[in-house]
């Protein structure tokens, strides 16, 4: 994975609480990057080092990257207070296997909510730039307009493309809007009756995605034809008993108490180890250890076959099934 350091050369506020900030490389180009795919920022907070994964919503066209956050979370907090036009940035990536490139498909659906909009966004501008004519739905579910990121701007481009309908569903919203509350079953029936002939592409809250799932498959979607990003794995649920593990880091001999059903980041971060983890959602990889004893993996995403033959894992998706080493 590339590490490079970036220049901020914009920042703009999208919404009271999403900024997007543009990114440029001190001298020559950008790598090259998919559209739908995140990169690492990394940070420090109080003299400590601190990184997280943001998809780009830049498309690969732009001459720069740009991230849009929202202002949810430690590090994106610091990054609104603190990221200013002229400052540079430490970056890791890019990366990630959800984009239109690697899962093509003629005649896409693409279903966000909130923050879940920016790989849709750049996904859409990425597939109007190399099919201006292409058959797109993109349905959005926010809370109010003034929660809408990129609401001008997606309208623009629907104006300027016949082949794309876009709508918005709202919590809140004036009487005249047609699509008030949260998305339904008959809601995705009408605004994209052929529903079962498209590849569908999700991303948004975890709430959000676990109903849409299964509004999908009532309305018959073939479980291929949905692909999806979320912003981290589904919350583990630990044993509510006594019993646990001992996770033995190799470095120190420090012995970390670990329940059933906990990630090793987690019961790290309990007891107050630092360990760099970006995306949380066991895609960038920034996490990775190496185990010996028993374990479990969610994720073995950015893992080779010899990684995994070594004990390698990606302790924000990894949990124990015993005692088990841990070096990192």
């Amino acid at each position: 994975m590339t590490s490079l350091t970036l220049t901020c050369i914009g920042r703009q506020q999208n919404t009271h609480d999403v900024v997007s900030w543009q990114l440029a490389p001190l001298s020559g180009s950008l790598p090259p990057v998919l559209a739908g795919q995140s990169i690492t920022l990394h940070t420090e907070i109080d003299g400590l080092p601190e990184c997280r994964a943001y998809t780009l919503s830049s498309s690969p066209q732009d001459a720069c990257w740009q991230v849009t956050i929202k202002d949810v979370g430690r590090v994106s907090r610091h990054l609104h207070q603190t990221l200013q036009v002229g400052d540079e940035i430490r970056v890791d990536g890019p990366f990630g296997g959800f984009n239109l490139t690697a899962l093509p498909c003629e005649r896409p659906l693409l279903l966000s909510a909130g923050s879940g909009i920016t790989p849709m966004w750049a996904m859409l501008r990425d597939e109007l730039a190399k099919r201006p004519d292409a058959d797109i739905r993109f349905i959005h579910s926010a809370r109010s307009p003034a929660d809408v990121i990129f609401a001008d701007d997606l309208a623009t481009l629907a104006a300027a493309h016949s082949g794309v309908r876009d709508a918005l569903i709202l919590e809140e919203a004036p009487t005249a809007h047609p699509w008030v509350g949260r998305l339904t079953p008959a809601m995705l029936a009408e605004l994209a009756p052929d529903l079962r002939e498209r590849h569908v592409y999700l991303c948004g809250p975890a709430p959000y995605m676990a109903a849409v799932r299964t509004m999908l498959t009532e309305l018959g979607l073939p479980p291929e034809q949905l692909h999806q990003e979320s912003f981290g794995l589904p919350p583990a649920e630990p044993a509510t008993t006594s019993d646990h593990f001992w996770l033995t880091l190799k470095k120190s001999g420090k012995k970390v108490k670990i329940l059933p059903g906990q990630t090793l980041l987690a019961a790290l971060e309990a007891a107050g180890e630092t360990i760099m983890a970006a995306c949380r959602a066991g895609v960038c990889g920034s996490c990775r250890c190496t185990t010996t004893g028993d374990i479990e993996r969610q994720s073995v995403m950015t893992l080779s076959a010899q990684d995994l033959e070594s004990g390698v894992a990606l302790a924000c998706s990894c949990t124990a099934k015993g005692d088990i080493g841990l070096d990192y």
